[in-house]
């Protein structure tokens, strides 16, 4: 689509401003600020900042109000508290050690009762086994035992030929009596030894319990000479703290009125600009020097807000001018589009009303050659007789 004419050229534009001035402002004699050299956190951080001046400068011209002095009452309650908790931590340990000791002991009481205990579960077992599982009176001792070979007690023998029987009888009896002292004499022995046993249990439960409590007064011995130590150690350590305390005191009494005198004798406390000059280059200040801005910076930066503001306000009324001319070329551009278009409908609607009228007539000519040749060249007309003879007979 072409446009009859080119769009008019939109006007240069003069919004442009005279430039920002530099930061110099604050020490005066350079170019002018910004508008967003003060912030709002900017100036909350120097009012903050002026805020602690004051009062540092209200403390140090009362002296009465400043406290320069550790507080002992303090450091002599915490002393007196670590001390309680010490004594509290010494009985306690106390306490442990003897409650541990006495507890040991009655362990080894314990023990050695079980272990007595079960010696004698151990002498009954064997006992048993001694007297009531003799190998003479198990099931099988026939048949493991030779000792038929060699006696007459298990020769074959019938009614009436036993000639010996007093002898046996009295050969019976008589290793009968002899098991039976055999035996006795094992009793005795066995009671005579289980009595020396127990007379050695209990030396030895005496001298395990003597040796527990000789034990027991070696650690409580320990046990107050280490604590006697450590009680020295600490007062030899709170000693050495107290000096160091002192010298400590006298210290901070000294700087504080070093302190005092550099405030009163500097130039710290007064109004005087040029010590919040900085040695980076003349825009630059110290910020914990700086006393703020003059009443001329204040002014001079007023008057650049004023023509910022002025210069903002017209540069709106240039950029509002210049979008009306763009609104008015927008609408020029879109009436001219507009009768293109519509021209070019029109042209379009002719063309197809002429393709129309065009096609009608070679439709009209071609339904005519076609009559004509139907008339004049097609004479012999097939009938339904000739149609009829196809597909008449299968083959």
């Amino acid at each position: 689509m072409k446009m009859s004419g080119a769009y008019p050229a939109p006007p240069a534009s003069t919004t442009r401003g005279a430039g920002f001035p530099s930061s110099a402002a604050l020490v005066g004699g350079g170019p002018s600020l910004p508008s967003w050299v003060l912030e709002q956190k900017e100036a909350a951080r120097i009012a903050h900042r002026r805020r602690l001046l004051q009062e540092r400068a209200v403390r140090i011209h009362q002296p009465r109000a400043t406290s320069i002095a550790v507080d002992v009452e303090g450091l002599s309650q915490q002393v007196e508290e670590r001390r309680r908790q010490e004594d509290g931590a010494r009985r306690t340990e106390e306490e442990f050690g003897r409650l541990a000791a006495t507890q040991d002991r009655a362990a080894l009481l314990i023990q050695h009762q079980e272990d007595k205990e079960r010696e004698g579960r151990r002498d009954d077992l064997l006992r048993y086994w001694r007297e009531e599982q003799r190998p003479e009176r198990r099931r099988e001792h026939d048949l493991n035992s030779h000792q038929h070979l060699a006696s007459s007690l298990y020769q074959l023998e019938f009614d009436g030929e036993d000639e010996g029987m007093s002898e046996r009888l009295r050969a019976q009896k008589e290793q009968t009596k002899t098991w039976l002292q055999e035996q006795q004499q094992q009793q005795r022995q066995r009671l005579l030894q289980e009595r020396e046993r127990d007379r050695v249990e209990e030396l030895e439960a005496l001298e395990a319990s003597e040796r527990a409590r000789e034990l027991a007064e070696a650690e409580d011995l320990c046990r107050r000479a280490e604590q006697l130590a450590i009680d020295k150690y600490n007062e030899a350590l709170s000693r050495e703290r107290e000096s160091a305390r002192c010298a400590q005191r006298q210290a901070d009494l000294k700087a504080e009125q070093q302190e005092l005198r550099n405030a009163v004798l500097g130039t710290f406390l007064t109004e005087d600009p040029t010590v919040a000059r900085s040695a980076l280059g003349p825009h630059r200040v110290i910020p914990d020097r700086w006393k703020g801005m003059s009443a001329e910076q204040k002014r001079h930066i007023a008057d650049i807000r004023a023509q910022q503001v002025e210069e903002r306000k017209h540069r709106q009324e240039l950029e509002a001018r210049d979008a009306g001319m763009w609104e008015a070329v927008a609408a020029r551009a879109d009436r001219a589009g507009l009768l293109i278009s519509h021209s070019e409908q029109l042209h379009r609607r002719s063309l197809e009303a002429e393709v129309r009228e065009t096609n009608l007539r070679l439709a009209e000519d071609q339904r005519s050659e076609q009559s004509r040749l139907n008339h004049l060249l097609t004479t012999n007309v097939p009938t339904d007789h000739f149609y009829s003879k196809f597909g008449g007979h299968p083959r």
